[in-house]
């Protein structure tokens, strides 16, 4: 092969292992490996321990997540904190479990408010934040739409397993070194996000959720 050649191949060699390092990075940075985000953690650590009557690991673990009830709160205006702390003070598993469905709903609302605040110009950071928010839903809130859809006659859990891959669709590609590149589409993203907002909505009637979600 002449040298030209080889040298060529080196470089274009040495810029992919650099894209996927930089990914890579980029994705550690922002978000968490999968299933050790915190509010999944806590979420499972709450069920766990309360069934168990450890109000004081439950109380511990909460703490964790202190932030994200800020973040939601300063977000959308719901304050979680004061239900949250009213139902751990009866020590009512239900009640707290309803407040952490609820934390979990508006964190994905969460990731999709700051994708779209920043017009899906992020790739990576857009496609972290949308693969948490699914994540959210699939390990955490999935198991009663699963059960409305039962005794309801409805399909929302597969529309919303739709929604997530058309929103992920939507948020285009950067292709390879440039190449191939193609841009996001902000409406597409917006219309499939709210669509899976509003469809937990109606299984879970009781979640707060700050400003109304329009058609």
């Amino acid at each position: 092969m002449p040298i030209f050649l080889k040298q060529k191949y080196s470089i274009i060699f040495f810029y992919c292992v650099l894209f996927v390092i930089l990914c890579q990075d980029s994705s550690d940075g922002y978000g968490y490996k999968r299933n050790e985000d915190p509010i999944i953690a806590v979420f499972k650590s709450v069920i766990f321990y309360g069934k168990q009557d450890d109000w004081e690991r439950v109380n511990t673990d909460i703490n964790i997540i202190s932030d994200r009830l800020d973040d939601v709160k300063n977000i959308f205006a719901v304050d979680l904190r004061s239900g949250l702390n009213t139902s751990l003070s009866q020590h009512n598993l239900q009640k707290v479990i309803k407040v952490m469905a609820n934390l979990v709903f508006l964190s994905i609302k969460e990731k999709h408010y700051w994708n779209i605040s920043e017009g899906l110009r992020m790739f990576t950071r857009a496609k972290v934040r949308l693969r948490l928010a699914d994540e959210y839903y699939t390990l955490l809130l999935s198991g009663n739409v699963r059960r409305y859809d039962k005794l309801n006659g409805t399909d929302f859990h597969e529309e919303i397993f739709n929604k997530f891959r058309e929103a992920g669709n939507a948020l285009g590609s950067i292709g390879f070194l440039g190449a191939g590149a193609v841009s996001p589409r902000l409406k597409d993203f917006e219309v499939a996000t709210k669509e899976i907002e509003q469809k937990l909505l109606t299984v879970f009637p009781y979640f707060e959720s700050g400003k109304e979600i329009t058609d």
